[in-house]
């Protein structure tokens, strides 16, 4: 391998925006400006450590549930395990004043969840804008 060769420009970004759709599609606006919520991806610090969280605490889970022992609420704890996920993948909300663990955590607001959700699992969402030639 020679070292002019810059591994660099093959890496995803640390940050995108995910501009926020209400449960018609159309973008969902607070006063005439659209909702986006800036989110750290796959290669950043911030979202392998979340991850790391997550997992483990989801591998508790399954290890509790194969000796015997459930986790009393699994299902609400795995809810909040996800909400508590996306929250620390989330840098910034606009345009929208209310916590991102509060969003996460409400139900009747799962619509925004599932598109984080969505958008953390989607790599492409991550890659530096195509140069043109």
């Amino acid at each position: 391998m020679t070292k002019e060769f810059d591994l660099s420009q093959f890496e995803t970004l640390d940050t995108a925006v995910l501009t926020v759709q209400d449960p018609r599609g159309d973008d969902l606006e607070v006063n005439g400006k659209p909702v986006t919520i800036t989110l750290y991806g796959p290669g950043s610090k911030q979202y392998n450590k979340a991850k790391h969280v997550f997992e483990n605490a989801t591998q508790a889970r399954a290890m509790a549930a194969l000796r015997n022992k459930p986790v009393k609420n699994a299902a609400e704890q795995a809810a909040k395990d996800l909400a508590e996920f996306l929250a620390a993948c989330t840098l910034s909300v606009d345009n929208f004043p209310v916590d991102a663990l509060d969003i996460y955590t409400n139900p009747k607001l799962g619509y925004i969840t599932d598109q984080v959700n969505k958008f953390l699992g989607d790599t492409e969402n991550f890659l530096p804008p195509v140069q043109k030639k």
